[in-house]
């Protein structure tokens, strides 16, 4: 009798898989349709195993037809007709978003089939609207800045670089609360990984600096790249932190020539115990190595309060930047590569550290913690201490006594009849002055080089040499402005920042009353919950 009813169901099993599988096929058809993976659909969850969808499925209905033959099968499948397919396509994780699709799976396997396409449909017409939306903001445009020199192609390289912060799945699902208005089947990484290496590839570009890059999806986001002959940096953030910055250049364009990975963190130094980062590199052309450039790029702290502990890791990073982009000392000062600074800021446009950046100096002395005046508790001449040995003109201590040395050696090896003694004289006393330097002394210092020049510790003021520029106005014609995140209202707080170099064009940005289409990011169209940046350059080579 058993036997009877194995054959018996085994024989119905297959006649309904015949039936069945023309039915399968069409939904196939459908999720091919969004040009997603199966197991990535949110129709089947958020956290997929490798079980397709066919077996999936028809283990689901061939219980159904065992049931009808067998009375203990069909007790057991009226308290839960869904759990074949719950236990063969989820994961469980109480930390994570669940799919909030309702599976209505009735004795009617049409009406199950035209719910599940429904809900297909749905997903991909919004799908459509999002990225017509967003593709309505986003373009390349000529850049009104920088044509002083035209040159023909030989003379001048072309480049172009892109940064993105790309939102890092664990940091939004420890924060789901923030996107609790988004729409909640673009919010995975299956979802949004396509999106961001769609929008990141298809732009072309030779230079690319992502922030938020989560390392345990590092190896699997980089194949692609890594096929396309890009070359990488990786830094993750210091600490238990998961999460950093990626940097990848087109070996085929570059060389790397040097590089830097900058830990702001800095054990027993209250303003530098956060975990960002920085990555800084000097890379040179392959078809005229002589012709370079620096890029580095960073995520600064978040807490819209601390400004000041942004402008201190800005001043580490661009220590750094001075270390690699230097060239030599002229007569009219310090000469250094062309420089891209690019990354996550977490800024507003023309506040303190945007003003440090763009004009070359802030005073921070007698400021609040948001660099802005106060009463309260203002910020004293020290920022960092002066143990660290570096100036208040971003510059390491030994290196600038470093290259004094040189240029007194220079000097005496070129040195004619004449030539002003003097000039020995006073680069000798500069030498010699670096024993008047106490790291340990937490006071404003001043280290005379010669009657003109001097190098300052703690004098409440920051400087640097380099000349950058935003490649963004941050406004349109109009005065509306520009935005590069939703950080529940649309603001300004990623840049690209440049020196020395011809900006050709950019990918724009949209102005805040635009971003009425785009209400949320992440969606079906953007991948992250900033916005791309995108600048072509033009470098003249060097001989």
């Amino acid at each position: 009798m058993n036997a009877t009813r194995l054959l018996t169901t085994t024989s119905i099993t297959n006649f309904t898989r015949n039936i069945h599988i023309g039915v399968l096929r069409q939904e196939q058809k459908i999720l091919q349709m969004l040009e997603l993976p199966l197991q990535q659909h949110s129709l089947f969850g958020y956290h997929c195993k490798s079980a397709s969808l066919p077996e999936t499925l028809f283990s689901t209905y061939s219980n159904i037809i065992e049931s009808m033959v067998n009375p203990m099968a069909h007790q057991e499948l009226n308290k839960n007709i869904i759990e074949p397919f719950l236990d063969t396509s989820y994961v469980t994780n109480s930390n994570l978003m669940t799919c909030n699709i309702s599976y209505n799976i009735s004795n009617s396997y049409t009406d199950s089939m035209e719910n599940n396409m429904a809900i297909c449909s749905s997903i991909e017409e919004r799908s459509i609207i999002d990225e017509q939306n967003y593709n309505a903001l986003r373009n390349w445009e000529r850049s009104e800045k920088g044509k002083v020199q035209q040159v023909d192609g030989d003379g001048a390289f072309v480049f172009r670089l892109l940064s993105f912060n790309i939102l890092a799945q664990n940091l939004l699902e420890e924060n789901y609360y923030l996107y609790k208005r988004h729409d909640r089947d673009a919010l995975s990484w299956e979802v949004r990984k396509p999106l961001l290496l769609k929008e990141i590839l298809g732009a072309h570009a030779d230079i690319i600096c992502l922030q938020e890059m989560q390392e345990d999806h590092l190896n699997e986001f980089v194949k692609p790249f890594k096929e396309l002959g890009y070359k990488y940096l990786y830094k993750k953030r210091t600490n238990d932190k998961r999460d950093g910055l990626l940097l990848l250049y087109h070996s085929d364009q570059f060389n790397l020539i040097d590089y830097v990975k900058v830990e702001y963190y800095q054990p027993g130094i209250e303003l530098l115990n956060r975990d960002n980062v920085g990555i800084v590199a000097k890379l040179s052309f392959r078809d005229s190595p002589n012709t370079q450039i620096v890029i580095a790029t960073t995520h600064l702290l978040f807490n819209p309060r601390r400004n000041d502990i942004r402008l201190a890791q800005t001043q580490l990073l661009f220590t750094e930047i001075e270390r690699i982009a230097f060239i030599e000392n002229t007569e009219s000062g310090p000469k250094y590569l062309p420089i891209i600074f690019s990354g996550d800021f977490n800024l507003r446009p023309y506040t303190g550290v945007y003003k440090f950046i763009t004009e070359g100096s802030f005073e921070y002395y007698g400021k609040g913690q948001n660099l802005e005046p106060t009463n309260f508790r203002p910020l004293s001449y020290i920022l960092i201490p002066p143990r660290l040995r570096i100036t208040d003109n971003c510059q390491y201590f030994h290196l600038v006594i470093k290259r004094l040395r040189e240029n007194i050696n220079d000097n005496k090896k070129t040195k004619d009849s004449k030539c002003d003694d003097k000039q020995d004289e006073m680069y000798g006393i500069a030498v010699f002055n670096q024993t008047g330097f106490d790291a340990k002394k937490n006071e404003p210092q001043t280290i005379e080089i010669t009657k003109d020049d001097c190098i300052k510790f703690s004098s409440g003021k920051l400087t640097h040499p380099f000349n950058l520029r935003s490649v963004y106005k941050h406004a349109d014609a109009h005065g509306n402005e520009e935005v590069t995140t939703n950080q529940g209202r649309w603001i300004t707080v990623d840049y690209i920042f440049y020196s020395d170099l011809e900006p050709v064009n950019i990918y724009t940005l949209p102005t805040l009353e635009k971003c009425t289409i785009l209400p949320t990011i992440p969606n079906f169209a953007v991948g992250s919950d900033h916005l791309c940046l995108g600048a072509t350059f033009k470098i003249l080579k060097k001989e």
